[in-house]
Formats: C-alpha cells, structure tokens, sequence
C-alpha cells in the first residue's frame, strides 16, 4: 500500500507541474454547481496552493500513525484507544495505522488527481467548464470509499474477543 501511496503523491504533483507548464497565467481554480468557473487564480499561485496541499496530506498520512504515541490519550481519537495506545501493542497499533492511512491517502490522491485532470480538460477548453458529470461521479465513489474504510477502521480497532 505504501508504494501506492508514493506513487498517487508523485502523479498528483507531475499534475500539477505539467498544468503548470502548459496552462495560461490566469486559470479557473473553481467551479460552480453547473461547471462553469466562478474563480480564477494565477497559475504560478494555483500550482503552488495544490503542491502544498498535496505536501500537507502526504505528511500527515504518512508521518501521523508514527507520531501517535507521543500524544497524550486524550487528544487521540481511536475506536477502543485505552486497548490500542497500550505501550505492549505499540507496534501492532502503528502497523494497523499506517495501512489504514496509506489507503486513505491513496484514495484522497485519486479524487484530487481526478480533479486536477478535470481542472485542466476544463482550462484547456472553449469556454472554460469543468465536467460536472465525472466531478459527481469522482465524488460520489470517493464518499462510498470512505464509508467502507471507516467501517474497516472501527472494525480492525475492535477489542480482540479473547480479550474481553
């Protein structure tokens, strides 16, 4: 998972600097309801916004389940945290963490890959128009996504029935 996870970052910011490259200095950065772009920003500034957003999620999914137990219990939010941030399961709590969020990130990298194609067909064409459609579609398969990994979540953090 963790090589995806590398790979979904490293496609997101080719993205960004190939529309970088190739878009005009002025760009639609944001799209109304209907796809037509209702916000427009620098090229240079668009393209620096999405890199250190993309920087932002990496860091966080990548550095976060390694960074857990130095926060105390009560700022951490984890189905059964009292069993799971006990010093002896650190290791196996980290590992479980650590896919988890390599999934996640490579999910978010999808729907931002997506929307950066979108983003750049849209920049690209006469009149400027996001497609709605595929934007929808993205969005909605991205929130089916996360239902599922939240399900998973809440169920690989279950107390171990031996356990209880």
């Amino acid at each position: 998972m963790r090589i995806s996870f590398f790979m979904a970052f490293i496609a997101n910011v080719a993205l960004t600097l190939v529309s970088l490259v190739i878009l005009p200095a002025r760009v639609a950065s944001h799209f109304g309801i209907d796809g037509v772009a209702n916000g427009w920003a620098e090229n240079y500034a668009n393209s620096i916004t999405m890199t250190g957003l993309q920087v932002f999620f990496f860091c966080i999914f990548y550095f976060l389940p390694r960074l857990i137990f130095l926060f105390p219990v009560k700022l951490v939010n984890l189905p059964n945290k009292e069993y799971w941030l006990n010093p002896a399961r650190k290791t196996l709590t980290i590992n479980k963490l650590q896919n988890f969020m390599c999934s996640f990130g490579v999910a978010i990298f999808l729907l931002i890959f997506t929307v950066g194609l979108l983003t750049l067909q849209a920049n690209l064409s006469k009149p400027v128009r996001l497609n709605i459609y595929v934007f929808n579609v993205s969005l909605s398969l991205f929130t089916i996504y996360l239902v599922g990994w939240t399900i998973m979540l809440f169920r690989a953090f279950r107390i171990p029935p031996a356990v209880k």
